[in-house]
């Protein structure tokens, strides 16, 4: 759970909002988070593994990641390093539009943590086989699965296994 920078926009809006793009939707870092006692390479992890808050359509130069956390590297705008990491990327599109080039060659769905920049890199590591064929990408183990709550009011959201209680209010 994370407190959501005050906003009229919807979370759905800024995932749409990607002209600018680089929004930074969150402030203070997470005021909850449930990681399972065995999960396994937190240290890399794209969200467990970085503090800082939620940035979403992070574009830089022409790559895009569509949710990244600031504790993390997030490119210039004008640079082209392929080196922002996290949920959602594509080292190769228009990131203010969506558009992906080469057939999605180089979108990823989940990119570990790492210092890998463009040039340099040879094994840009990546979280199960959904990506693209760009020689580069290699396929890793999926660590887990994600749930990203931002709210502007919530605090603390019932822990696995809690039993919860429908509750109806008339405006």
């Amino acid at each position: 759970v994370r407190e959501a920078v005050v906003s009229t926009q919807s979370t759905g809006d800024r995932f749409q909002d990607m002209n600018p793009g680089r929004w930074v939707v969150t402030n203070g870092g997470p005021i909850q988070e449930e990681v399972a006692d065995d999960a396994k390479h937190i240290a890399d992890d794209p969200i467990f593994g970085v503090n800082g808050d939620l940035a979403f359509n992070w574009g830089y130069s022409d790559n895009g990641v569509r949710i990244a956390l600031t504790g993390g590297h997030l490119s210039g705008e004008n640079v082209n390093d392929d080196n922002s990491h996290g949920l959602g990327n594509d080292f190769w599109c228009d990131p203010k539009t969506g558009v992906s080039h080469g057939g999605g060659m180089w979108a990823h769905e989940i990119s570990n943590i790492q210092d890998c920049p463009l040039a340099t890199c040879k094994h840009v590591r990546v979280q199960g086989t959904d990506k693209g064929h760009g020689a580069h990408l290699k396929s890793g183990p999926v660590y887990g699965n994600y749930a990203i709550n931002v709210s502007q009011d919530a605090y603390h959201i019932p822990s696995p296994g809690s039993e919860l209680v429908v509750e109806f209010s008339a405006y």
